[in-house]
């Protein structure tokens, strides 16, 4: 197959590695990375994966040729430790952007960073940060996002042609546009512009200020998410309390 992707980038994705198959693109990345000489927003990218990542350890359901499966190696010595999860509002921000200047309505980004279309799972992230003493090194940034695929084990799952079949889908593009965005995010989290970055997460939040149930360690609770605090962990008042939940003490029940 024949891939020709030229994003509008200074960087990012100018170095783009094809393979047709292959384990995972964050296990090719993190070899590419021991390598110690690498190019800063190198690109690989797959048409199929046999063992893809997704959060809290959980294999990434996808068809051989239909969606979009890629990571990006980013240089992040600019990130401080304590402020990782600006990288990835970042991220989810470009995925989210891509979409929407796709013509992509009703979109969100459930926390920390699946990218939802009419309240199901279309896309999901998982960065992966090295750390080089008190500073970030690497990162590499796995991208899934389902467009073609028709059949899915997880009821909550979906693709783009699913639930927006108005839209011609091409996935080179959806490619071109995703790094044009992660891009021009990665400027403002260098110059430090994240007020914009964590206002345009929290303005299209998953379930933002609704009262839902979720399950945790307490067991079922009655909940508003109110917001995400500096480090990632979800905000959300349960019977008058504010309380604080990192992505494997909380999760979202759904009546459907």
């Amino acid at each position: 197959m024949l891939v020709k992707i030229q994003p509008k980038t200074l960087f990012v994705g100018k170095n783009l590695i094809f393979l047709p198959s292959c384990h995972s693109t964050n296990d090719i990345a993190s070899e590419i990375i021991q390598n110690k000489e690498f190019i800063d927003g190198t690109v690989i990218l797959t048409d199929h994966q046999t063992a893809g990542k997704g959060q809290r350890g959980n294999v990434w359901e996808s068809s051989q040729g239909e969606n979009l499966l890629m990571s990006v190696i980013i240089k992040t010595s600019f990130v401080k430790i304590e402020r990782q999860f600006d990288l990835s509002i970042a991220v989810a921000i470009s995925v989210f952007e891509a979409l929407n200047a796709y013509g992509v309505p009703n979109l969100s980004i459930k926390w920390p960073n699946d990218i939802y279309l009419n309240n199901k799972k279309i896309g999901g992230i998982l960065i992966e940060n090295s750390i080089l003493g008190q500073k970030m090194g690497n990162s590499i940034i796995g991208i899934g996002l389902n467009i073609h695929q028709t059949k899915f084990e997880n009821p909550r799952a979906s693709s783009l042609i699913l639930e927006s079949p108005q839209i011609n889908f091409i996935r080179d593009t959806l490619v071109e546009k995703i790094l044009e965005f992660l891009e021009q995010n990665l400027e403002a989290l260098k110059e430090q512009k994240t007020n914009l970055l964590k206002k345009k997460y929290s303005d299209n939040l998953f379930a933002i200020n609704e009262q839902r149930l979720f399950k945790t360690s307490e067991g079922i609770l009655k909940g508003k998410i109110t917001g995400v605090t500096e480090n990632g962990l979800l905000k959300l008042i349960s019977q008058n309390k504010e309380k604080y939940y990192n992505i494997k003490e909380i999760e979202y029940l759904f009546n459907d």
